[in-house]
């Protein structure tokens, strides 16, 4: 997961052809600065095309705060020149998965903030909606929303807010006559992510047949019938190592039916940056109710990614009620903040004591990282004894079955493991989950 900033200069040709060494000296003084920018708020620059540039930041709130110093520096820059000689730049700002390749970055976080960047005005920031909840709370400027804009190579419209500035205008879309509220901008977001999701998709596709077993060899294993409204789903008898099969194999399957063929399409289709491919596998393998947590909580990752955690947190809110199961009702609870994210996770687990996945977010709500000021002794305690509840069920074999990709849980063991150590050295009592107690 990265925060992408992409920015690029307003008429720069235009500028180049009226005065081309004047800009590039100006342009090259000015990439001096703005590197600087960056790597003050602990991002990267990992692309440039003449007068575009392409920042990786592990925060949106930094990648947020490197818009607006830029922005300003440019600002005051431009004070003393003529308007026809300004340089101005467009910033867009988007948050999701990427992959590297050869140091650049791919994905379809990169390819919405290019798309941003283009709404923004000049000397203007555009921002996802993700990036957008990420930062209102942590940044005092204004935010103006300026609802879903259909942009170029996007599949699904893009919900955009932006930071106009002082001296730059509010990107009005062309095809309305007004900014719609934010009310009715969250109705209209919820009602597209629906559509995507259940309906121009196809995900659950009432009539299609169910495949003839002869054509499921690609899939290993031996399979049994999952019953999916009026569709057959399979579910392989050892459906573990057949993911297992499936990743050493490589390679996307034609029309997969199984769990493990939905969750290894849905890995390379957001790896290739088609997001909506992924979010019709990881919605039909998500409605089968099976009890694997980890994808689960890749298709809330890319639903939060690209539409936020308002609509992550309703798409789970529904699944949990229509096919309710141990992994869903985790998965929902995750997607709330703080007090009320933790309270959820200790009704969950005082409900669900041997789902063992949730002992390690638990542990993670009161480790140092998401202390909200200083770990204190209490928290400390709760988060050994937590790991130390997630560590004896992976002990017992209990930790397996909740994970269709063993390298997930095998990574979570490794840092339990770290992390209990680390505790157990300061010598944290691991007799009880305090907050567990009667």
């Amino acid at each position: 997961m990265a925060a992408i900033l992409a920015a690029d200069i307003v008429g720069f040709s235009r500028l180049i052809a009226e005065d081309e060494d004047g800009t590039l000296q100006q342009l090259a003084s000015y990439r001096n600065v703005l590197d600087d920018f960056v790597t003050h708020h602990g991002g990267r620059v990992f692309n440039t095309a003449g007068d575009s540039i392409m920042c990786e930041f592990d925060s949106a709130v930094e990648a947020t705060r490197t818009a607006i110093d830029i922005q300003d520096y440019m600002r005051a820059q431009n004070l003393p020149s003529a308007p026809n000689k300004r340089v101005r730049f467009r910033i867009g700002i988007s948050v999701g998965e990427v992959v590297e390749r050869q140091d650049d970055l791919l994905g379809m976080a990169v390819n919405i903030a290019a798309r941003l960047e283009t709404l923004a005005a000049p000397g203007g920031i555009c921002l996802s909606r993700a990036v957008h909840e990420a930062v209102s709370g942590h940044i005092a400027v204004p935010f103006v929303d300026i609802g879903e804009r259909q942009v170029k190579n996007i599949p699904f419209p893009v919900h955009a807010f932006a930071i106009p500035g002082p001296d730059a205008a509010i990107p009005l879309d062309p095809q309305r006559s007004s900014l719609r509220t934010p009310a009715m901008s969250t109705l209209v977001l919820a009602s597209a992510c629906l559509i995507v999701l259940v309906g121009a998709g196809g995900l659950v596709s009432q009539d299609q047949p169910s495949r003839p077993m002869d054509l499921l060899t690609a899939e290993a294993g031996i399979l049994r019938p999952v019953q999916q409204s009026a569709q057959t789903l399979l579910l392989p008898t050892n459906p573990i190592e057949a993911f297992s099969g499936l990743v050493q194999r490589g390679g996307q399957i034609d029309d997969p039916h199984s769990a493990p063929g939905l969750y290894h399409n849905a890995l390379l289709l957001e790896a290739k940056g088609e997001s909506i491919g992924a979010h019709r596998a990881y919605y039909t393998l998500a409605r089968m109710g099976l009890e694997f947590v980890d994808p689960h909580l890749r298709y809330a990752a890319l639903v939060r990614a690209h539409e936020g955690r308002f609509i992550a947190r309703q798409v789970y809110a529904e699944l949990n009620e229509d096919v309710p199961t141990r992994a869903t009702a985790l998965v929902h609870a995750l997607q709330f903040d703080g007090a009320e994210r933790k309270a959820r996770l200790i009704a969950f687990i005082k409900e669900h004591p041997g789902y063992a996945p949730a002992y390690f977010f638990l542990a993670e709500e009161h480790s140092e990282d998401r202390a909200e000021s200083l770990q204190t002794a209490q928290d400390r305690r709760i988060e050994h004894a937590a790991l130390a509840e997630f560590l004896k069920a992976h002990d017992e074999g209990r930790l397996i079955p909740f994970f269709l990709n063993q390298s997930i849980a095998a990574d979570w063991v490794e840092q339990a493991h770290e992390r209990h150590a680390r505790l157990a050295l300061s010598g944290e009592s691991v007799a009880a989950i305090p907050v567990l107690e009667p």
